[in-house]
């Protein structure tokens, strides 16, 4: 089996990168016997190294990752950016089977497979890779065969790109297009819903007026109340799902949303022995939001991350500035999608068990818990407030326990305006 050396230069040549030519001698009478070149071979030798520079600068740095694979899958060749984008020297990449890239071992599979029969291409196919450090990352690959001058199957060329941004945007798009329909439509329900129950306990008033105190349909009567009332509070909470109030945004600092969060949890982190660790940046202090739904949403969060936790733990806040795109209802139109603005990402996170992978897609819909007594709306109310603040949240990846980061406008609708937002954020 020829070394990898040997393959990546197969490789090179079947790219049509020729290999630069060794300077020769072209001083007439050389002692070493060096022939004298031609104008016109000189000229060809020029021509081809520059070909050569210029074919090696584009693959060098092209905003794409490219590989070649041999056809047992090892790597003979990769750019500076596919080094770059898994966190790893061109030279490790080299000793590797493309294989130990893939997080799935059925894509990985899936994607060897293809090769075996003729023709096939991959075009704009999704997967992920796992970078050295351990984090994954979101690929768009794109693949086709390298034949030889004989049309003979000698390996395959991949190109892809780090797609990790557009794909958490996509999704996010889409949960609140989701929960955005969800509102609308629960808010009818709950409507509905409330009409009657407001009927069924005036009438059992009604009933509880004719009974004796001490009779055993007094307690039936008693119960019915409470069980309405029970219904009614579970439909206020919803209409926070729902119809989240309006925010009122002003300019505020986080420290003191976590200082007034902290000062109502104190109490049960002593008691649980959790430790409380804030590390604010400097530059990440102040946002544009409204302070009594940041507060709700920091609470509900750390509250998530308490119950989380089966004994002692800690409990980890801190915040970074991002400058990030507008989000879609701050832009005026299409032509100012490359509007950018500046945000405070805030990160809240615990040392627990974490969330399992299979339940991830789904901790933001209404109604999905895990707690045997709670109702599974704390985080899609979060989503909708911080929808409403134009803002997102999201769960992270981390090395371990859950990790949730609320992003934040740090501008006023005035400032957004100034980089194309529309008119219409001031509702």
């Amino acid at each position: 089996m020829t070394s990898k050396l040997e393959k990546q230069k197969q490789i090179l040549s079947l790219l049509n990168i020729t290999a630069p030519v060794e300077p020769v001698n072209t001083e007439p009478g050389s002692r070493n016997g060096a022939r004298i070149v031609s104008d016109n071979q000189l000229s060809q030798n020029r021509l081809r190294n520059q070909v050569y520079q210029f074919q090696r600068s584009i693959i060098q740095n092209i905003n794409s990752g490219l590989m070649t694979i041999d056809l047992e899958g090892e790597i003979t060749f990769a750019n500076k950016i596919t080094a770059r984008l898994l966190g790893c020297r061109v030279k490790e990449l080299l000793e590797k089977n493309i294989r130990a890239l893939f997080v799935s071992r059925s894509d990985a599979a899936h994607f060897l497979s293809l090769w075996q029969s003729s023709g096939q291409k991959i075009d704009e196919w999704e997967t992920r890779f796992r970078r050295s450090d351990g984090f994954e990352i979101v690929v768009e690959i794109n693949a086709s065969r390298i034949l030889d001058e004989s049309n003979q199957f000698e390996g395959v060329v991949v190109l892809f790109r780090d797609i990790t941004e557009i794909h958490d945007l996509r999704h996010q798009v889409e949960r609140m297009e989701r929960l955005a329909l969800l509102g609308e439509l629960s808010a009818g329900i709950a409507h509905e819903i409330r009409n009657p129950l407001a009927g069924i306990k005036a009438a059992t008033q009604l009933l509880e007026e004719d009974i004796q105190p001490n009779a055993f349909q007094s307690e039936v009567v008693t119960r019915i109340v409470r069980e309405v009332d029970r219904a009614n509070r579970l439909l206020k909470e919803f209409f926070k799902f729902a119809r989240p109030t309006r925010p009122r945004p002003a300019y505020c600092k986080l420290a003191d949303i976590i200082d007034a969060v902290y000062l109502l949890m104190a109490p049960r982190l002593k008691d649980r022995g959790i430790r409380w660790h804030i590390a604010l940046a400097d530059d990440a202090q102040q946002i544009f939001a409204d302070e009594t739904q940041m507060e709700q949403i920091v609470l509900n969060l750390v509250l998530n991350a308490m119950q989380a936790l089966p004994g002692e733990g800690q409990i980890t806040i801190n915040s970074q500035r991002l400058s990030a795109p507008l989000p879609p209802a701050m832009r005026e139109d299409d032509s100012s999608s490359g509007a950018r603005g500046e945000f405070v990402a805030l990160n809240i996170s615990d040392d627990g068990p974490g969330v399992a992978p299979d339940i991830r897609p789904r901790i933001f819909n209404p109604f999905f818990t895990t707690k045997t007594d709670g109702v599974g709306l704390g985080l899609s109310i979060c989503s909708r407030m911080i929808e409403e603040n134009f803002g997102s949240i999201d769960l992270v990846d981390s090395a371990n326990g859950a990790a949730f980061q609320v992003i934040v406008p740090a501008f006023s609708y005035e400032q957004a305006q100034a980089v194309g937002a529309t008119s219409a954020v001031r509702r």
